[in-house]
């Protein structure tokens, strides 16, 4: 089995990227070597120190300062650190206190921001950022281990909604092509504000969750399909792209598109909806107002619905009226085999058990899963992990 530290998967750039050890030329030209240009010595982007400790490394040729921070709203965000310049364009320094796992961040050169190409890089924030993703002694279970692994393919379909091509990744799982008679429930999976369909799977593991998950004899295996939340209609007065309405491409588009394409089952009993963030109040709206397409609903990072006498109604409040839904709580109750809330406990998910409470003494029938962390990959890591096996089973 790897060692956290020493799984390069963490950190790479894309989903099965191993870095490779060649020297970095200081002039960042490729051709640099055919011109005589000598390269420095390899360096990795991080170190990873046994006391927790990072080691960060920069190749900034023509720069006399680089600092590095965690982004806004990371659990890392300690402001700025600034590295030692070294001489011939290296860059190093030790920080400590960077919390483990996922972490969005910014490379500054002279003061301005930069997106460091020899670091690993995500989408997020609404473009492509610098991320470092800190090994966690206490967790292995995204990691690539030594199983049967699955498919992620890249599916394109129209779609008569927004009258474009639209993409999704859609992960099929060990035994999908060794055994052609077998069918499949799947869950459909939505990102966050500001990231994309690529999310679940690039940042988030997904994919080895649930080869670790499935290897262990403790999820389904399934087809998992991530699309891209922004889905306007094609038309003037169209709404804000944030928050749009995912119904229509998912519903009419995507879904026969999946179950033509795929031996997927057909049926709500066999198809899941979930998201976080921007995508948990898509898969609220759509599986709150379309009941008979999903029996199972996981919240990942959104709201119950139920205010608290003592806390603050927050924004999100108001793009469902949650008492036209669970007013009625045996209606809804029939409608959905599983409704599933995850929260990270510094994101309000401290109050998560009082809301859940109240749900339960109104009649409503879910569960519930708190970890550790703010808005961020780590926390949802955690939250599927314990949200995939409640489902088809």
């Amino acid at each position: 089995m790897y060692k956290n530290a020493d799984n390069p998967i963490l950190n790479s750039t894309i989903l099965n990227y191993r870095t490779l050890p060649f020297a970095i030329l200081p002039t960042s030209d490729p051709f640099a070597a055919m011109r005589g240009v000598e390269p420095v010595a390899v360096i990795m982007p991080f170190e990873f120190l046994d006391n927790g400790d990072v080691v960060f490394n920069v190749c900034a040729t023509d720069t006399e300062t680089v600092e590095v921070e965690g982004k806004s709203g990371a659990h890392w965000s300690d402001g700025r650190h600034a590295l030692e310049n070294k001489g011939s364009g290296w860059f190093r320094g030790v920080v400590s206190g960077i919390p483990a796992g996922f972490q969005y961040m910014q490379y500054y050169f002279d003061g301005k921001p930069v997106l460091y190409e020899h670091a690993p890089i995500g989408w997020g924030y609404g473009y492509a950022v610098n991320y470092i993703d800190k090994p966690d002694p206490e967790l292995d279970f995204y990691l690539m281990k030594h199983v049967p692994h699955g498919t992620i393919r890249y599916e394109t379909y129209y779609s008569g909604y927004t009258k474009d091509m639209r993409s999704c990744w859609v992960y099929t799982p060990p035994s999908y092509d060794t055994n052609p008679e077998k069918t499949y429930p799947t869950l459909y999976i939505q990102h966050g504000a500001g990231e994309n369909e690529s999310g679940w799977f690039w940042q988030g593991k997904l994919n080895y969750i649930l080869d670790n998950l499935i290897a262990e004899g403790k999820a389904e295996e399934m087809i998992i399909v991530s699309n891209s939340g922004y889905a306007t209609p094609a038309s003037p007065d169209s709404s804000n792209a944030f928050f749009s309405d995912l119904a229509p491409l998912l519903i009419n588009d995507c879904i026969p598109f999946i179950e033509k394409r795929f031996r997927a089952r057909q049926g709500k009993a066999y198809r899941a909806l979930a998201g976080l963030s921007m995508g948990a109040i898509q898969a609220q709206t759509i599986c709150y107002t379309h009941p008979e397409s999903f029996d199972y609903i996981g919240i990942f990072s959104g709201v119950t619905g139920v205010e608290l006498p003592d806390v603050e109604q927050r924004m999100f409040f108001k793009f469902l009226d949650y008492e036209q839904f669970y007013g009625n709580p045996e209606v809804f109750n029939a409608q959905h085999r599983l409704l599933y809330f995850g929260k990270g406990s510094d994101e309000g998910g401290d109050l998560l058990p009082r809301e859940i409470a109240v749900l339960r003494e109104r009649g409503v029938t879910c569960e519930y899963f708190v970890c550790d962390g703010v808005h961020e990959w780590q926390v949802w890591r955690k939250t599927a992990h314990d949200f995939l096996p409640r489902l088809f089973r």
